[in-house]
């Protein structure tokens, strides 16, 4: 019989020790329970100072933030693993990159990790000269930037008050050092009077309840001075809204505490020396209520002076704003009647001679058909016409000269026909002072004085032609008005747009624009409106809220005299009871808008 073998006994501690990975158990006081023997050979210290210390000093001040979120994520939110990298410092002062992979224990609160050493790296190690570091994230950027402030101490705490970062300018204000202060309670900062009154505990209190807190203290020093600080506690949050820790800026506003204490004392003083002086003042009361009395009648006069001179002022502005009217009145009067009279005789000179021209345009074209025939004629009876006469045939190309001349007439008819289109708009525009109330046809009207300014719509080699469109109602009846006013209103409103759109084309970043201009009518209740609306840059608040003030204008001198608009305004809303708006949605474009009231005269 055989002996019985019994199963060998196996030592799994031996493969904790082997292993090449850093093993480890973290417990929940945040210091290290077991470490497998790679981790002093890869960071260098003994594992009694690792374990001495919470295993996040050793963390980079920069990577902390991000490797608590992740514990958070394991611990707190309950994710079965979490995987991330950092840096740990080394027995030499420099960092190595690690790789961890932990896991939790939550029946015995522990964290078994997992880390793989990936050695040095460019921009492990704080260096100096921070002009060539390389930075690995934004974040890690404005950790630099944070650090590089001196007047400030900026430090983060984790949930339960430890320092977790240290800012150069915290350094220089409180006086310990980064590898000093981090990980220590952030009472270590308040007095022991105040630490007796539990005021850290406080705090951070109202700062995770509030969201922030601000507060002036004596703070303490390395050394054991103390300083009077401005400190700011702001608590930290995740998405899910669980608690992180705290960032707090520190400002020694000393300085300003001794002024004010001062500046107190001083008022000390001076409350002191008015009391002595109650006596002595009490004595020339009498004189004083003399002298008050007599500083009540001359306030009472300043004030009455006042009031007439506030008055005054009220009517010199009232008077001066009624010249300034009565001034772009007489400029624009004067100036539309001597253009009024200036298109009427040249819309007149014009109309005589194209008139006559137009008129023997059809006789000439009977004249040239007879001889053309004629010509057909002598070609049927004498085909064989002399060499002479050939030869003028060649030299002038009587077959070219047969098939173009009626079409020349025709090209001649109809350049006369537009000639006569463009007179009558020239004459039906001319009637600016027409002081008749009458029906108009406000399509009619539009098309004139688009037809007047086509010139400055059609483009040319500097800019793109203008593109009209027109958007009218088909029920919109006549209108009672001026009809040479308005007009000339439409007239205004054109022009303006025109020039915006043609500033906006000389915008180098415009090089594919398309200037366009809508002219819309529709037909309301009671009023007709006629709307323009331009894709030009449109305008700020500052400008819109004074296009129609006299003589204001954002054009070059020389360019606009400010009159166009504000004749506009006094011609649609004082002269025909109408309204007039102007409106420019987020600077992209202008809509100006005139309401007339569609009242018929009798």
């Amino acid at each position: 019989m055989s002996p019985k073998l019994s199963s060998p006994r196996i030592n799994l501690n031996k493969f904790f020790e082997l292993s090449p990975d850093l093993l480890g158990v973290i417990g929940a006081d945040s210091h290290f329970k077991h470490l497998s023997p790679a981790w002093e050979s890869v960071l260098g210290h003994s594992h009694q100072e690792l374990k001495s210390r919470p295993w996040i000093d050793w963390i980079h001040r920069d990577d902390l933030q991000k490797t608590l979120s992740h514990i958070h994520n394991l611990v707190i939110v309950g994710k079965e693993q979490v995987i991330f990298k950092n840096r740990l410092r080394c027995r030499n002062g420099k960092y190595r990159w690690l790789s961890w992979q932990a896991n939790y224990d939550a029946q015995n609160h522990l964290i078994y990790t997992q880390v793989s050493d990936l050695g040095e790296r460019p921009g492990c190690s704080i260096s100096p000269n921070l002009s060539v570091q390389k930075f690995n994230s934004p974040e890690e950027h404005f950790r630099l930037l944070v650090d590089g402030v001196k007047d400030h101490a900026i430090y983060m705490l984790d949930r339960h008050g430890r320092v977790i970062s240290w800012n150069s300018g915290a350094e220089r204000i409180n006086g310990w050092e980064a590898h000093e202060i981090i990980g220590q309670s952030s009472s270590i900062f308040f007095t022991s009077e105040s630490r007796q009154r539990h005021l850290p505990e406080k705090v951070l209190t109202v700062a995770a309840t509030s969201g922030r807190v601000e507060f002036e203290n004596w703070r303490m020093r390395k050394d054991g001075s103390s300083f009077w600080a401005n400190v700011t506690i702001s608590a930290l949050r995740d998405e899910q809204g669980q608690l992180l820790g705290y960032a707090t800026i520190t400002r020694d506003v000393t300085d300003r505490k001794r002024e004010e204490e001062a500046l107190q004392q001083a008022y000390d003083n001076l409350e002191k020396r008015v009391t002595e002086r109650t006596a002595e003042l009490q004595a020339a009361n009498s004189r004083l209520r003399e002298e008050v009395q007599i500083r009540r009648q001359t306030e009472e006069a300043l004030r009455q002076s006042e009031q007439r001179l506030t008055q005054q002022a009220a009517q010199l502005e009232q008077t001066l704003r009624e010249l300034q009217n009565t001034q772009a009145q007489l400029i624009h009067t004067e100036k539309m009647s001597g253009l009024g009279q200036l298109v009427a005789g040249v819309a007149h000179e014009i109309n005589n001679p194209v008139g006559f021209i137009h008129g023997n345009l059809e006789h000439a074209s009977h004249y040239v058909q007879d001889l053309l025939r004629l010509i057909r004629c002598y070609q049927k009876h004498y085909p064989n016409p002399n060499p002479e006469i050939e030869a003028e045939i060649e030299e002038i190309d009587l077959d070219f000269l047969i098939a173009d001349m009626p079409k020349l007439l025709a090209s001649m008819n109809q350049g006369t026909e537009r000639i006569q289109a463009i007179v009558q708009s020239l004459r039906h525009f001319s009637g600016l002072n027409e002081a008749k109330y009458k029906e108009v046809d406000i399509h009619q009207a539009l098309n004139s004085t688009l037809r007047v300014l086509d010139h400055r719509l059609k483009g040319d080699g500097r800019y793109h032609e203008i593109e009209v469109i027109r958007e009218f109602d088909a029920d919109l009846v006549k209108v009672a008005c001026f009809p040479g006013q308005v007009n000339q209103a439409f007239a205004n409103v054109i022009s303006n747009a025109i020039d915006a759109l043609r500033e906006r084309e000389d915008s180098p970043q415009e090089f594919d624009y398309q200037p366009r201009l809508t002219v819309q009518t529709q037909r309301l209740d009671d009023r007709v409106r006629i709307s323009f609306i331009d894709n030009g840059p449109g305008m700020p608040e500052s400008v819109r809220s004074r296009i129609f003030d006299p003589f204001f204008t954002t054009k070059p001198v020389g360019k606009g005299t400010g009159l166009g608009l504000s004749t506009t305004y006094q011609i649609i809303v004082e002269k025909h009871q109408g309204s007039l708006l102007c409106e420019s949605p987020n600077q992209q474009g202008t809509v100006m808008s005139l309401e007339l009231p569609l009242n018929r005269c009798s």
